[in-house]
């Protein structure tokens, strides 16, 4: 018996005339946690498309498969915000698929060069099957290894957030963090924006300074310091 999908596995879309914004949640997370910003920038004029996928069910590869077939080709201009994990899929997306990254990427919380916390969980059996295939692709050693850089000259905006509410990990993480990933390990070759703001890994996406940080990046045309 086929089961319907529940509402956080479906795609949540908001048509606007303006271009059209991916949105793709983190690790463990669901569409539900990037509605937030989806309706911010729908409010601001874009079309909004965030989407579900299987973070820790399904190899990366795989991933990237179910999101392309699910994003399709737009004659819009395709930005892309991204929380955590998000940040590794849309690169993988965009050497993969590069016709479907057409604009611009804000990536909140990135872990671009792996997490330390992903190392940690990777040393136990319970660790490595919560993480699942797709998390443990996360780590220190393989994501600078085997996740590609971004080379289709698209503007990348990356925001770090520098509050650590979980005292559990911080003897695993460098002086400046947000609980989850080191700000070090968020920096990306040829970025074109880095800024680290206040705010804790799990809920930077929820804050409206943030929100209103992306909105502006997607909106102004060109370079931005």
């Amino acid at each position: 018996m086929m089961i319907p999908p529940v509402p956080w596995h479906r795609p949540l879309v908001r048509v606007a005339k303006g271009d059209r914004v991916v949105l793709l949640h983190g690790l463990w997370r669901s569409v539900w946690s990037m509605e937030g910003v989806a309706e911010y920038l729908h409010g601001e004029g874009f079309e909004t498309l965030n989407m579900p996928y299987a973070s820790f069910r399904k190899p990366l590869d795989e991933i990237i498969e179910d999101v392309a077939a699910e994003i399709g080709k737009s004659e819009k201009t395709t930005h892309f915000v991204t929380h955590s994990m998000g940040g590794i899929v849309v690169r993988l997306l965009a050497d993969r698929f590069p016709e479907l990254v057409t604009g611009k990427i804000a990536m909140l919380a990135p872990p671009n060069q792996g997490s330390e916390i992903i190392d940690w969980l990777s040393d136990s059996f319970v660790g490595r099957w919560a993480l699942g295939p797709g998390g443990m692709a996360m780590s220190t050693e393989k994501t600078p290894r085997e996740i590609p850089g971004l080379k289709l000259g698209n503007e990348v905006m990356v925001i770090m957030g520098q509050s650590n509410p979980i005292p559990l990990f911080r003897f695993l993480l460098d002086a400046e963090n947000d609980g989850i990933v080191s700000v070090e390990k968020g920096k990306l070759e040829g970025m074109s924006k880095f800024r680290v703001r206040s705010g804790d890994h799990t809920f930077i996406m929820g804050r409206p300074e943030i929100q209103a940080e992306v909105g502006e990046f997607l909106k102004v045309a060109g370079p931005q310091d």
